[in-house]
């Protein structure tokens, strides 16, 4: 039973904007950056591990992106540079910007400004950041560990500063496809959004086939099937609420888009942890709502070069409910630092059966205590 005493959770609002063929997830965040507040839209993040925004950096007609905004750091009061030497930030095979770093205060739905470190994009290499829904990114990694040099990671300055409990360490994500609205709970998960014991659990353990991305929140992939037929075992598997499409490994993908148009798109299962999430054409076959595929009907899978790795976004994410589990650390100062722990995925009530067969043994999210040295 939950402690009446304890922080609420921080809960972002989201929205969904038009699909669109590049692999980005459409849901994002509308909250404010710099003061006077200037509202800018943002994706909330389990993918990256760093706050940035469009800028005013970028020349006028650089960094376009569909959603349109950018942060004009000159016109906040509160804005201040915290290196302004340039670099490249890399989305992996997906992208690369250049950016500097800098720091203002953040909109926090129902707290006050949070002063972030954050990236402010002078450019983008990739055509997929035109189509885009969204002006930045809030990272939400999976520890504090992995966390980008100058760069704030929300959840644990959220719980450090007394907004939310650390007997409550999650993230969650309710999306509603067909209202196009939903949430992310920092600092908490809803019951009556899922199916208790449709579920499954996903214990953390690290990507290390590409350097540097730790900080995805990943787990073993014990099968993953198209129909009848097995593309693979011992891999990898990845939530990441900034993508859409299923991205990954080369010969997995592409023999998936191969299998779906011989055998008249079957459903693909994946088997995690003792039980199975399995999904249909309804989920993974989705019209392309602006861009330059609009008005296609398109299978969501494409290879990424990322060796023994099935990741995977809004196009699973939908249809289920997710929740993120940190451990929490707490050092002999009393500062809290965050851990990897795994990932939930459940069967809403009123939603499709994606969890076709729930893990062996499972456990609940519930209120924990945090280690402390």
């Amino acid at each position: 039973m939950a402690d009446p005493s304890a922080p609420s959770p921080v809960i972002f609002q989201m929205a969904k904007g038009p699909f669109q063929n590049n692999g980005a997830s459409p849901w994002f965040t509308s909250t404010s950056l710099g003061t006077p507040a200037q509202m800018l839209k943002f994706a909330l993040d389990t993918g990256t591990n760093i706050v940035w925004s469009t800028s005013s950096l970028c020349t006028p007609t650089g960094c376009q992106h569909y959603s349109g905004g950018r942060f004009y750091y000159e016109k906040s009061t509160t804005f201040q540079w915290i290196d302004k030497n340039q670099i490249q930030y890399s989305f992996g095979p997906w992208g690369t910007m250049t950016v500097e770093t800098g720091q203002d205060v953040l909109g926090i739905p129902g707290g006050g400004p949070l002063p972030v470190g954050f990236y402010l994009s002078a450019a983008y290499d990739s055509p997929q950041f035109a189509q885009i829904d969204w002006d930045g990114g809030i990272g939400l990694p999976s520890g504090s560990a992995y966390i980008q040099k100058n760069n704030s990671f929300i959840v644990e300055e959220l719980m450090n500063n007394g907004t939310i409990s650390p007997s409550l360490p999650y993230l969650s994500f309710d999306w509603d496809p067909g209202t196009k609205s939903g949430s992310c709970e920092i600092g908490g998960f809803d019951t009556s959004k899922y199916i208790a014991d449709e579920g499954i659990y996903m214990p953390w353990t690290p990507y290390t086939l590409f350097p540097g991305v730790e900080y995805i929140w990943t787990t073993p992939l014990d099968s993953y099937k198209v129909g009848f037929q097995a593309l693979g075992s011992n891999l990898q598997f990845c939530f990441d609420s900034g993508s859409s499409q299923f991205k990954g490994d080369d010969y997995i993908m592409n023999t998936t888009l191969f299998l779906l148009t011989k055998l008249g798109n079957p459903p693909v299962t994946m088997g995690i942890n003792g039980g199975e999430i399995t999904v249909t054409s309804d989920q993974y076959m989705v019209e392309i709502e602006a861009g330059p595929d609009q008005g296609q009907v398109l299978p969501q899978f494409n290879a990424l070069g990322l060796t023994n790795l099935v990741l995977v976004g809004s196009v699973l994410m939908e249809y289920c409910y997710t929740i993120f589990v940190y451990g929490v650390v707490v050092n002999p100062s009393g500062y809290i630092t965050l851990a990897p722990k795994g990932m939930y995925a459940f069967n809403k009530p009123n939603g499709p059966k994606i969890i076709t067969k729930p893990s062996t043994g499972l456990t609940l999210p519930a209120e924990v205590q945090p280690r402390v040295f």
